[in-house]
C-alpha cells in the first residue's frame, strides 16, 4: 500500500453525441496531458488509464499537484475541443497499485470513484476527501466546485493561454505571446477573462493546504 496519493476518475459528458474520431482525440489528449503533469517537479508517479470507452482515470502520486491538474486537463481539453466537456472526482488516501489502474484498490480509488457516482447535476467537479478532517474536505469540495464553474466558460483561446501559464515554473507572459505569436497585451487579455489571477491564487493555497497535512512523497 503507497502512502497518501491522489485518484481523479472522470467520464466525458455526451459522449454518446461525439464521433469515435473526437472521442478518441479527447482521451489521447487526456493521456498527453498525463505526461506533461508527469514532468512537473516532485511527480514520482503519474498514470492514466482510459476505460469503459468514455472513462479515465488519472493517478497522482503527488496529490499536492491535484487542483492545478484538474483546470490543467480542462485547459487540454477546451483548447482542442471546445465543445467537449468532463465530469472528474478526485480523492485522496493510500493506494493498491496493480498492474493497471483497473486493477489498483485502496481508499483513493474508492472514494473518487463514490464521488463521481456522487455528482449532481449542477456542477461537473467534487472532492471526495482525504485531507484528514470534515471540515478541510468540505472546504476543498468548494473551492473544486468554485474553481469548476469559473473556469467552464472559458473560450478555446482562454483555455490555451491558461493552460501555458498554470504550469509550475510557468513562463513568463511575454514569452507566451512570442510563443503563440500575438501581442503580449492579447495574452493578458485573455488570462484575465478566464479568471486565471483568481484561480492561480486558489491552486497556490490549496497546494499549501496539502503540504501542511499531506507528507510529500519520496523520489527516488
Amino acid at each position: 500500500m503507497t502512502a497518501t496519493v491522489c485518484v481523479l476518475t472522470g467520464d466525458i459528458v455526451r459522449s454518446g453525441a461525439l464521433s469515435a474520431e473526437t472521442l478518441d482525440g479527447v482521451m489521447a489528449g487526456i493521456e498527453a496531458f498525463s505526461g506533461v503533469v508527469a514532468a512537473w517537479p516532485g511527480a514520482p508517479d503519474v498514470r492514466e488509464e482510459r476505460f469503459r470507452g468514455d472513462g479515465w482515470q488519472l493517478y497522482l502520486g503527488a496529490p499536492r499537484w491535484t487542483l492545478r491538474a484538474a483546470l490543467g486537463l480542462r485547459a487540454a481539453i477546451r483548447s482542442r475541443h471546445p465543445s467537449v466537456e468532463t465530469r472528474l472526482a478526485a480523492a485522496f488516501g493510500p493506494a493498491r497499485l496493480g498492474a493497471r489502474l483497473a486493477a489498483s484498490s485502496g481508499a483513493a480509488f474508492e472514494a473518487s470513484g463514490r464521488a463521481l457516482e456522487g455528482l449532481g447535476t449542477h456542477r461537473l467537479w467534487r472532492f471526495g476527501g482525504g485531507l484528514g478532517s470534515v471540515a478541510l474536505d468540505d472546504l476543498a469540495d468548494g473551492l473544486f466546485a468554485v474553481c469548476d464553474r469559473c473556469s467552464q466558460g472559458w473560450t478555446e483561446r482562454q483555455a490555451e493561454v491558461f493552460g501555458r501559464l498554470a504550469v509550475p515554473d510557468a513562463p513568463a507572459m511575454i514569452d507566451v505571446a512570442a510563443a503563440l505569436e500575438v501581442a503580449p497585451q492579447t495574452v493578458h487579455a485573455h488570462f484575465e477573462r478566464a479568471d486565471g489571477h483568481a484561480l492561480l491564487d486558489a491552486v497556490a493555497r490549496f497546494e499549501a493546504a496539502v503540504d501542511s497535512v499531506v507528507p510529500s512523497p519520496s523520489v527516488e
